[in-house]
């Protein structure tokens, strides 16, 4: 991916004038994307401060910016300044949020979870503060529902990683024009480029695409090992492959975002019973991916390690699962083709987007192979919207 063009320019004096008075910010959660977050927000020269309410955590997200993320920033084309760390504040109590005027909540995908946690930002935070959710398998709607004035939550969605992936989804249906327009601005400012998404679904539009094709994935390790798979992704264009993803991600992320899903979509994205047994013994295993060292492959030095695999397998049935949703997502009012396909290559680090795809191999094609599959698996994945 060629960094954005203004990463290099994202200092305190070069932020976008807009009407809308962002200064002190705040992240709450200090995992992987929560600390990724504040870290890129610091580097554009906002106040930061990070919540957790694990001590530990805090820790260590702290030790990360002061060793680790100035690499991750410079080699995704930014300028990390040396004071970086020094731009964070890092605390247990969200009442340290209440001069904030842009929060970004980053904690698990639990509904619950987060309505309480938007409930409690709305007792602390001014009224015109702005909430900004980067859930990946929930909407802005679903966060608000009877705990906040949904007109101020807004969706904030980035890639997975963070730092090097050039796009952050803007959505919300009952937000305001305000606050989405702060998102947009805000996002710019730290390098990203916004795309405004038209209406507000589960998984909004890079997580559904992602959905398509880890699920279609699943269904084809009946008949090919991981490195088949992955292998055969990579080939036609795609940086990493779908079974690698669920590992980037973690697999207990991964099922717990499919069961999300479940509410919204049925088991359109639902793994077959064979291999949801497998993931669930993995997790019991302790192999969750990239973050502990294994899934279904062997992480080493923060990369998978894909060997070359023994037999060779045919891509066909992801790909036209992944333009059958984009297809999806163009009929549900939530992007046109354009911003779908820039919306996966820029949140991949890939070429293409699904109706590149769909020009390259044909519609007919396509809709063949969908047909074949989902007349063997009955996979909704598979069905034919096209």
């Amino acid at each position: 991916m060629t960094p954005h063009s203004t990463r290099s320019d994202t200092r305190p004096d070069n932020r976008s004038d807009t009407a809308f008075d962002i200064d002190r910010t705040g992240v709450v959660g200090a995992g992987v994307m929560g600390r990724d977050i504040a870290a890129l927000l610091a580097t554009a020269g906002y106040r930061v401060t990070l919540v957790d309410v694990d001590a530990d955590a805090l820790t260590d997200a702290q030790s990360y910016h002061r060793s680790n993320v100035a690499d991750s920033l410079a080699d995704a084309g930014y300028e990390p300044p040396d004071d970086l760390a020094a731009r964070i504040s890092y605390d247990t109590e969200l009442d340290a949020l209440a001069d904030a005027t842009f929060v970004v909540e980053a904690v698990p995908e639990d509904l619950g979870l987060k309505r309480d946690l938007v409930g409690s930002l709305a007792d602390v935070l001014d009224d015109d503060a702005i909430v900004a959710t980067n859930t990946s398998s929930l909407t802005p709607g679903d966060i608000a529902a009877d705990v906040v004035d949904p007109s101020r939550v807004v969706l904030f969605h980035f890639a997975n990683p963070a730092i090097p992936r050039d796009l952050v989804e803007i959505a919300g249906d009952d937000a305001a024009d305000r606050a989405l327009e702060t998102a947009a601005a805000v996002a710019t400012a730290i390098g990203k480029r916004p795309i405004r998404l038209e209406r507000e679904y589960r998984a909004n539009g890079l997580s559904r695409l992602s959905a398509s094709i880890k699920c279609a994935a699943t269904w084809e390790l009946r008949d090919a090992s991981p490195a088949a798979i992955d292998t055969a992704a990579t080939a036609v264009g795609f940086a990493q492959g779908p079974l690698e993803l669920i590992d980037r991600i973690g697999l207990d992320v991964h099922l717990a975002t499919v069961e999300n899903l479940e509410d919204a979509y049925g088991d359109r994205y639902a793994p077959p019973p064979a291999a949801r047994e497998r993931m669930a013994s993995m997790i019991e295993d302790g192999r969750l991916g990239k973050k502990t060292g294994e899934g279904f492959f062997e992480w080493v030095d923060g990369q998978a390690v894909v060997p070359d695999p023994e037999e060779s397998h045919d891509v066909a049935p992801i790909l036209a699962a992944l333009v059958n949703e984009g297809h999806r997502l163009v009929d549900d009012g939530v992007a046109d083709a354009d911003a779908i396909d820039e919306i996966l290559r820029r949140g991949s680090a890939g070429d293409v987007g699904p109706f590149d795809v769909e020009s390259m191999l044909g519609r007919d094609f396509l809709r063949d192979t969908l047909s074949e599959r989902y007349a063997e698996t009955g996979a909704g994945v598979y069905e034919p919207v096209f």
